[in-house]
């Protein structure tokens, strides 16, 4: 189909093997003069109120509907939840329909004005909210054909979208924001389908609006690690480290309360990962992806074990991971953190999510040419998609 790649996964799992680990990111480092300083941004850690026992609630009630594949009742119902809870705290809801590979798909919008009057910037909050038709990875072949329960893989980065819808009427901002519940992102052999196709209808101005795009994807696993996930902004993921850092979620960094850093936000260790967030960065609109890519123990070529099994179920989901990603993302919102920043240099065209292992972290000998051997095969492995991508074209 045009504008599709064939299917790598295993080529580029083979080829990120080679260089997924230390990166050369500056975690501590704030380097961006146009954003607060530290002490403000603690002032802003203060009025935090994102609940992780919420959210936790909300995963279980997902998975308790069923598989929310496109086109099920378990997936109709999801939205009619959403929209009535939407519609409830004064969001406006639109959806938009779309066909591709056969898949009939549901996109979900809620959006709410701020009060920056005309013109104002558009923040965009996304998560895919289908969750995968096929446990393909499961060890058990009898599981094989069966539904994924999504606990993690899709309902986590519901469960955090679905909080916001009460806590952002109440931040009184000056941009607007929509959360952007995305399906399609995991059927089959085809990936990020919803957010493609709403990529495909936004016009010159709507891009131009877009002040950025904020994915949040497998962010409810217990053990929760945030790799620095490749392709995306840098602007928007040194802002993240600043934040993480006040929360605490940075090993070797106090957190603004005095406490120790977690070992949490791992940004010293680049993942790749082509998922819903490159579409927008193709568009030169800045883009991030907060996700954690080891789920369960590493598995090569993988996300992790539990990743697209049956055991993706809520008791591997803590209430405490969704809290801190979903207070990460309100200290964002809280800070501004998401305006104001320049588009990536380069806007790859990839297009299809890739599995890749983190290995073992080496040690400080290490780190800097390691760092560099990163960098090398990150440009390599998307050079060669995207050449693969233009053979495609032309032929």
């Amino acid at each position: 189909m045009a504008h599709r790649l064939v299917r790598l996964n295993t080529l580029a799992a083979v080829l990120l093997l080679a260089f997924t680990g230390t990166s050369a990111f500056a975690q501590s480092a704030d380097s961006d003069s146009s954003f607060m300083l530290r002490s403000e941004v603690c002032d802003a850690t203060e009025n935090l109120v994102f609940d992780g026992d919420e959210a936790n609630r909300s995963v279980s009630d997902q998975v308790n509907l069923g598989p929310r594949i496109p086109g099920s009742n378990a997936s109709a119902d999801l939205r009619n939840i959403i929209s009535q809870q939407g519609q409830e705290n004064g969001w406006t809801v639109d959806t938009s329909v779309h066909t591709r590979h056969n898949i009939t798909l549901t996109n979900l919008f809620l959006t709410h004005t701020g009060n920056g009057g005309p013109g104002q910037p558009m923040l965009v909050l996304s998560a895919h909210y289908d969750s995968r038709n096929k446990a393909d990875q499961d060890s058990n072949q009898t599981n094989t054909t069966l539904a994924v329960p999504g606990a993690n893989d899709g309902a986590s980065g519901t469960a955090i979208l679905m909080e916001f819808i009460d806590i952002v009427p109440s931040l009184n901002l000056n941009h607007s924001v929509t959360l952007f519940f995305n399906d399609a992102e995991d059927q089959n052999e085809n990936y990020t389908e919803g957010a493609e196709a709403w990529s495909e209808t936004l016009s010159a101005d709507e891009i131009e609006n877009i002040a950025a795009f904020v994915l949040l994807d497998m962010v409810g696993d217990a053990d929760l690690q945030l790799h620095n996930i490749e392709p995306g902004n840098s602007t928007l993921k040194q802002r993240l480290v600043v934040l993480g850092g006040a929360l605490g979620l940075i090993a070797g960094e106090e957190g603004c309360d005095g406490t120790p850093g977690l070992n949490i936000m791992q940004y010293n260790v680049s993942t790749a990962v082509l998922d819903d967030h490159v579409h927008p960065l193709a568009l030169g609109i800045p883009s991030v992806n907060i996700m954690d890519p080891v789920y369960g123990e590493k598995k090569i070529g993988t996300f992790g074990t539990y990743w697209h099994t049956m055991e993706d179920t809520p008791d591997k989901v803590s209430a405490s991971s969704l809290e801190r990603v979903g207070r990460l993302v309100e200290l964002g919102l809280r800070t501004q953190a998401f305006l104001d920043l320049e588009p990536p240099v380069e806007t790859p065209q990839v297009e299809e999510e890739v599995a890749v292992v983190e290995p073992t972290t080496p040690d400080s000998a290490q780190n800097t040419g390691l760092a560099v051997l990163a960098g090398l095969g990150l440009g390599l492995v998307l050079g060669l998609i995207a050449f693969t991508e233009w053979l495609l074209r032309k032929s």
